[in-house]
């Protein structure tokens, strides 16, 4: 996120326009900062145009209830007399959920410069996707001693609006009266500190320029509304980018962040439990095949594929008894004579259990195709490689034993 602020309000053609300038990757702590030209700003893609106090007026009004394409034309009625310009040349924006029929804060700025600024940081590669206030009235007030157009300034802000006033050492009262009630914060620039506390006769807690430009772009506000409308992209790729640093990255967030861990560890530890109760089911079960394997055959002493070994030796106890097994060349050659007739016959039988090669005679790709699906079905598997036949038992599907 990169905050920036015009070091001057009014564009001059004499000088080169100079902006103050904030970066951060979280949202929260600073970066770095600095004051450069609108070309040497650092790249982000989430640049947010903070309005100088100073350039900004704030009126306190009931939002007409009204048509949204109408509500513009409205408040330029209800502030005519209150502005001391043509509300034309002046953007107004009103607070962050705000509702028609109650009162809210609308603030106002020069919109010839609001533009003037928006373009040239746009000109220098650095779209604006968000506008704020640097100070806006809020539920409690704070008193800020800060440099504005080189001069430094007391700010009050609070449930009354926002109030400002040159730091003069001759004043003779607490500029905290204009507030009706003693500031719960008092914030300076480290430059002015001094000043502000002889004159408000209180300390102030030191505070940065970037640091107050950090806060101002979570007060929430986004003053591009009516007829300043920022592009589509840059609105969706600011809330996505916003939403973001808010969940990974602001203390509100915490617990939630907190919760996401947990869960996500949580679901780790299922899983690998999962997978070890799994492994040792299999390992029991494999345990329970050997054991199987060894009771039925006490020959059998090392058990390296129980399923089959016990083939093998049931294999070989049927021919020890004078009975054909399942993979035998018999039960092959009768699953065979079985199939449709088909024109292909054999050269040469080879059989060492539980494999039988059979070398066909004048194969053709059609004949073989038959005769492979033939013994597929009753429970053989085989492989060709012309003009071998390879044939075993297809003990994986309950074919053959």
């Amino acid at each position: 996120m990169l905050m920036v602020q015009p070091v001057a309000w009014q564009p001059s053609a004499a000088h080169a326009a100079e902006w103050l300038w904030v970066h951060s990757r979280d949202g929260q702590t600073a970066d770095a900062h600095g004051r450069d030209a609108a070309a040497l700003l650092p790249r982000d893609d989430m640049v947010v145009l903070v309005l100088p106090v100073l350039a900004t007026s704030w009126h306190r009004v009931v939002v007409p209830k009204i048509n949204a394409t109408r509500l513009r034309q409205a408040l330029d009625g209800l502030l005519e007399d209150r502005l001391l310009a043509d509300p034309a040349s002046l953007h107004l924006s009103l607070p962050p959920g705000w509702q028609a029929g109650q009162a809210a804060w609308a603030m106002a700025c020069e919109k010839k410069a609001l533009e003037h600024h928006l373009a040239s940081l746009q000109a220098a590669g650095h779209p604006v996707s968000r506008i704020v206030p640097e100070l806006c009235p809020q539920p409690d007030h704070s008193q800020h001693a800060l440099f504005s157009r080189g001069e430094p300034w007391l700010v009050n802000t609070g449930p009354l609006g926002v109030f400002t006033q040159p730091l003069n050492p001759d004043q003779a009262t607490d500029p905290a009266t204009m507030a009706h009630d003693a500031p719960s914060s008092r914030l300076s620039e480290p430059a002015c500190a001094a000043l502000a506390e002889a004159v408000v006769g209180h300390p102030f807690t030191p505070d940065t320029t970037a640091q107050r430009l950090l806060r101002s772009a979570h007060s929430g506000w986004n003053a591009a509304q009516f007829d300043l409308r920022l592009s589509a992209g840059a609105r969706r790729g600011q809330r996505l980018r916003q939403a973001w640093l808010q969940l990974w990255h602001a203390p509100a967030w915490r617990p939630t962040r907190w919760g996401l861990a947990l869960a996500l560890v949580s679901g780790l530890v299922g899983l690998n439990a999962l997978a070890w109760q799994e492994k040792q089911a299999l390992q029991v079960k494999q345990q329970q095949a050997s054991a199987l394997l060894m009771q039925t055959f006490p020959s059998v002493t090392l058990v390296l594929d129980a399923p089959r070994q016990m083939q093998r030796e049931l294999s070989q106890l049927q021919r020890a008894n004078g009975q054909l097994g399942g993979g035998d060349v018999e039960i092959l050659l009768a699953d065979i004579s079985a199939l449709p007739a088909e024109s292909i016959g054999f050269s040469a039988i080879y059989f060492n259990s539980p494999e039988t090669r059979l070398t066909l005679t004048q194969p053709t790709d059609a004949s073989v195709a038959t005769l492979r699906q033939g013994l597929q079905t009753k429970g053989w598997q085989s492989q060709y490689a012309a003009p071998v036949l390879t044939v075993t038992p297809d003990t994986a599907s309950g074919g053959r034993p």
